[in-house]
């Protein structure tokens, strides 16, 4: 039986964990490398690693065998144990 996925919820997980990622390592980058920080870099930082997780989750969801989102040519989820 194979599971059902929300691709809406799927997509907004991926990609909202992406943009939160993006922004921590920007965050992180910007302050330990002494660069100047500026609200636009960040945005644009953020703005295209969210982009690109959203795109690639798109395109996972719409190619493979299943709609799980997985771009690894095997399904994620595993069945059950017996």
């Amino acid at each position: 039986m194979n599971p059902r996925v929300n691709k809406w919820l799927d997509l907004l997980d991926r990609a909202g964990w992406t943009a939160l990622q993006a922004a921590a390592a920007a965050g992180i980058t910007f302050l330990t490398n002494g660069a100047e920080f500026s609200w636009q870099a960040l945005g644009t930082f953020v703005g295209i690693a969210t982009a690109v997780s959203v795109l690639k989750v798109i395109i996972g969801q719409n190619t493979g065998e299943g709609d799980d989102g997985s771009l690894i040519g095997t399904p994620v989820i595993e069945p059950p144990a017996q």
